[in-house]
């Protein structure tokens, strides 16, 4: 994979990526990787915990994936991440469910995209 591979990715800012990486591309190839196992294991957990409605699992999942994302540059799995994230600490279960569907497609486009780019 290639940062050239990566910036071709939509929803991935590799120049922010990078800047929170201290600009030390193998450090940014290497939180990706992460990333990558990171969305493997929270995708069935969130399948789990939607169809158990747990909301404050969501929640807890949703906000791990906030933060990873917003360290590798995907500010929009980041944006829809909190608004999941804030729904399940306030127990506003129609945000979740409305928007639960675009979440768990973005997540499966972006996972789907950086394993092409490998």
């Amino acid at each position: 994979m290639s940062i050239e591979a990566l910036a071709s990715i939509s929803g991935i800012d590799t120049k922010q990526g990078l800047t929170n990486c201290m600009d030390d591309e193998d450090l940014y190839m290497s939180i990706i990787g992460m990333y990558m196992e990171q969305l493997v294991e929270n995708l069935p957990q969130l399948a789990q915990a939607y169809s158990e409605q747990n909301w404050i699992e969501i929640g807890k999942l949703a906000h791990s994936i906030k933060g990873a994302s917003a360290s590798i540059g995907a500010f929009e799995i980041q944006a829809i991440s909190a608004v999941i994230e804030k729904a399940a600490k306030h127990d506003e279960v129609s945000i979740i469910t409305d928007n639960f569907e675009s979440f768990i497609s973005l997540l499966n486009t972006t996972s789907s995209a950086l394993k092409q780019s490998l």
